[in-house]
């Protein structure tokens, strides 16, 4: 069964990455191939119905057009100074002043609290116990990006600084143009205690009885982080921008430092803008605890949208944790309800170019993993199995569009299949199939997504992708 699920995923993936391919379109589109908009499914009439075939040579015809719109040439220019950067400037430079200034820095950030803590473990194994301690000294640093400043240029093997209110690397690329990758926070700071940092200082042992103890002695440093409501970092080559990213950051319901996974709430947006037209915006990634998670995502070409997805979800039951907790030697997630998290409502949407969409929803997250994981526990009983993946389906609803309009033309459901006999017994396996509305039943992934009928598109893909591969130096080995 396990070799069998790991066959499912792969479908699934194959699947996305086809449709994916296969798409291409034009800057006008309504509202319904916007990610945070569902489409509401209508069935097809007779008349809009498409057929397996046609289907394929849709999805054959959009696939073709959408690689001819992203040349691996578009990344050449960023290729070439990503390389000219990590040969020159990252594998044998030497950043000695760099990570003594970091250090440096660090240093002054931190603070003695002038507690200790210990952090017991122990193992029990025959008739010995063996216990861990770790005794920690506790210091405390609050990081702030306003205090990371200072100007850094590349000169003969090393980086010289000079004092500045924001962060700068400056150097040259093979033509002797000045970069420079730049870094400025702007905003309200909150503070988050996000992670503990431990350095071990010394250790010693001894014994009682059967019982060994071991003692281990760290300091640990409390790395509160400043975390500024905005982030802009930029490269520019010869004066003009290659890469700029733009972060905005808002958390909401810190109490004492602390983000608790079950109480805090966090919006994030990330921006990333490439001079060779190509936009990456993850748009809104929204975790409201307890309450719901959403995300949508966009990459874009000259102001045409290529790949838009959304997601979102209702959750329920996260136990109370703060983030700093997952850092320390002594968390145990069974010490906290994981088992009990559950999403309701699930709702994803791939838009390609508003031409090809693939929507579905799951009403309990919960429920539908533990009705595929008794089936996976029952997969020599027929009806027992049928059963499991009959009450699964009954919680998804995945379907098929294109062009941006409602009409569902497929739907995606999980179908079991007798796998192979063993001493008597028939094992049970589950697939995703296509279900048509032309009258010609379902098809496999395995069967619609054919190495035959996509020749075309496969190859043009390969080539594709070797040309991509071409540009890290790094060929692939199909």
């Amino acid at each position: 069964m396990k070799k069998n699920y790991l066959k499912l995923m792969a479908y699934l993936f194959a699947a996305i990455v086809c449709v994916g391919v296969a798409s291409c379109g034009d800057d006008d589109k309504d509202d319904s191939s916007k990610p945070e908009n569902p489409i509401t499914p209508v069935e097809p009439t007779k008349n809009d119905a498409m057929s397996s075939a046609e289907q394929k040579e849709y999805l054959e015809k959009v696939a073709m057009e959408f690689m001819d719109m992203m040349p691996a040439s578009d990344f050449r220019d960023i290729s070439e100074l990503g390389k000219f950067i990590a040969e020159n400037y990252v594998e044998d430079y030497d950043w000695k002043n760099v990570e003594d200034w970091a250090k440096d820095v660090f240093d002054a950030a931190r603070e003695a609290l002038g507690t200790k803590s210990t952090e017991r473990k122990t193992d029990n194994r025959y008739s010995y116990t063996y216990e861990y301690n770790y005794i920690y000294t506790n210091y405390k640093a609050l990081l702030l990006a306003s205090n990371f400043t200072g100007h850094f240029t590349a000169h003969n093997g090393r980086w010289i600084q000079e004092k500045a209110n924001d962060l700068q690397f400056i150097f040259t690329d093979k033509r002797g143009q000045q970069c420079v990758l730049k870094m400025e926070t702007g905003g309200s700071v909150k503070n988050v205690y996000l992670l503990n940092i431990d350095d071990r200082q010394s250790r010693d042992y001894n014994s009682s009885g059967n019982t060994s103890i071991y003692n281990y002695y760290y300091d640990r440093t409390q790395c509160v982080i400043g975390v500024p409501e905005n982030i802009v970092v930029t490269l520019t080559q010869g004066g003009s921008q290659v890469v700029k990213t733009t972060v905005k950051i808002n958390l909401g319901s810190i109490i004492n430092e602390e983000f608790d996974i079950s109480k805090s709430s966090l919006t994030l947006s990330v921006l990333v803008e490439l001079n060779n037209g190509y936009k990456f915006n993850v748009s809104n990634v929204a975790y409201t605890a307890s309450t719901n998670a959403s995300v949508a995502f966009t990459m874009s070409k000259n102001g045409t949208a290529l790949v838009t997805i959304g997601a979102s979800a209702n959750v329920y039951d996260i136990p109370s944790v703060n983030v700093s907790a997952f850092s320390s030697k002594s968390f145990d997630k069974d010490n906290y309800d994981f088992d009990k998290i559950n999403g309701k409502n699930a709702y994803v949407k791939l838009d390609i170019l508003g031409k090809v969409q693939i929507q579905g929803t799951l009403s309990d997250i919960r429920k539908f993993v533990d009705y595929l994981d008794e089936a996976k526990h029952n997969d020599t009983s027929e009806s027992t199995y049928k059963s499991y993946i009959n009450q699964a389906n009954s919680l998804a609803d995945v379907n098929l569009f294109y062009d941006g309009k409602n009409v569902k033309q497929a739907a995606i459901k999980l179908e079991p299949f007798a796998d192979e006999k063993w001493n008597g017994r028939t094992y049970w396996e589950t697939e995703p199939v296509i279900y048509f509305y032309d009258g010609s039943s379902y098809s496999t992934f395995e069967a619609f997504f054919n190495e035959k009928d996509f020749k075309k598109v496969i190859d043009t893909f390969k080539t594709l992708a070797n040309k991509y591969a071409d540009l890290v130096d790094k060929r692939i080995d199909w």
